[in-house]
């Protein structure tokens, strides 16, 4: 039995959808339709902006497109998120940082072919990192949230 469990969680892994999860940045104006009804428990004071995960979204992850770079993750609790949900948002996590990362080598192979002069590589470098910090943001969030 112990030999079947590895692959019992790969197939059981493979099952979920490969980003059902998206990030909502629940500010008091301008919350997006799609996470207004994540947004709408939370009571952010003036001027500030809360982040939330919808569970049930699918976030958009392309070129120069990504939840990490858009949602500040400083504040995000995944308390008594059931076990499903917390893989959902795993699975966004490490899908996101992949797609940042593919966004820094295409922007290291343009500026090293000029295509971006060094103000854009360096705006480019910043994104990446506020990013990297959103992702380190969410992976403490999603071990503070497992159960144990």
């Amino acid at each position: 039995m112990k030999a079947f469990a590895p692959a019992l969680a790969v197939l059981l892994l493979a099952a979920l959808p490969a980003s059902a999860a998206s990030l909502c940045n629940c500010c008091t104006t301008g919350t997006s339709e799609a996470c207004a009804s994540v947004c709408a428990p939370l009571k952010p004071a003036e001027g500030l902006c809360l982040p939330a995960v919808d569970f049930a979204g699918t976030a958009a992850i392309g070129d120069g497109q990504n939840p990490l770079y858009d949602v500040p993750l400083n504040s995000l609790d995944l308390k008594g998120t059931g076990r499903k949900d917390m893989e959902s948002f795993r699975i966004l996590l490490e899908g996101s940082r992949k797609g940042i990362e593919k966004d820094r080598r295409s922007a290291l192979r343009e500026r090293a072919k000029g295509m971006i002069d060094q103000a854009a590589a360096a705006s480019a470098a910043k994104r990446y990192d506020d990013a990297m910090v959103n992702y380190y943001l969410g992976m403490n969030a999603y071990r503070a949230g497992q159960v144990r």
